[in-house]
């Protein structure tokens, strides 16, 4: 009976191994199809075709990219304890902003109530693509629960974060990953559109945010049914 457990305990510990293995890291799995995305994207603008250029970018994610598993990269912490991609241990939403990019209305205070409702479920970790001085500014807008990190890239540390999380894919992104560092989705923030009102640019994210925990499996912690899809539900 011992022999029986200590062979069956071996086979376990090789399936686990083996599993470890079969992981494709994030930046394998954006090497390996960047250029061709990068060729024809650049051939859609060229063209014209601006829906379709989006839609490459859907594609790679969804045909390529989720299912890989992040890198470990670093960044400086602001107000977090969180230094490294490899020490995130919830499911995590990492929204990648700069100064330069003005986020659309009604996106922080939205981002501020959803984690008022689901930072015991999930982490929400806030990138700045800036110096920490500009990052002490923006911070204040931002729910104290938040996890702000930042990246300089004058001070040339840290480019590996930099390379793959905003020179290979642009700004002003959502990576959506599992507790074991999965990448379940990631998605371009809502633009910025000036022909909206206040309340539809409100709706646009409330609707953007709940995508984004929706795609975090986190079995029976959060009813899907009930995250809302707009401010008349919020």
């Amino acid at each position: 009976m011992p022999r029986t457990l200590l062979i069956l305990l071996f086979i376990s510990l090789w399936n686990l191994n083996a599993q470890e293995n079969e992981k494709i890291l994030f930046s394998e799995a954006l090497n390996s199809t960047i250029n061709t995305y990068n060729s024809r994207v650049d051939a859609a603008l060229a063209s014209g075709e601006f829906d379709y250029a989006k839609s490459l970018f859907d594609s790679l994610v969804k045909d390529h990219l989720q299912g890989s598993y992040i890198d470990a990269l670093e960044f400086e912490r602001f107000n977090s304890g969180i230094a490294s991609t490899e020490e995130f241990d919830k499911p995590t939403i990492l929204l990648t902003y700069a100064s330069w990019c003005i986020p659309s209305e009604g996106e922080i205070p939205v981002l501020n109530k959803m984690v008022e409702r689901y930072s015991d479920l999930v982490d929400f970790v806030v990138l700045f693509w800036d110096s920490k001085d500009t990052v002490r500014k923006l911070a204040k807008s931002f729910d104290k629960n938040i996890h702000i990190v930042y990246v300089d890239e004058t001070k040339n540390k840290h480019m590996q974060t930099v390379n793959l999380l905003k020179h290979a894919l642009g700004l002003s992104l959502s990576f959506v990953m599992g507790a074991d560092g999965e990448i379940l989705d990631i998605n371009r923030r809502p633009p910025n559109k000036m022909n909206l009102s206040e309340s539809q640019l409100f709706n646009q994210n409330i609707t953007f945010l709940s995508r984004q925990i929706a795609a975090i499996n986190i079995d029976h912690n959060i009813n899907i049914n009930e995250l809302p899809e707009s401010l008349a539900t919020f």
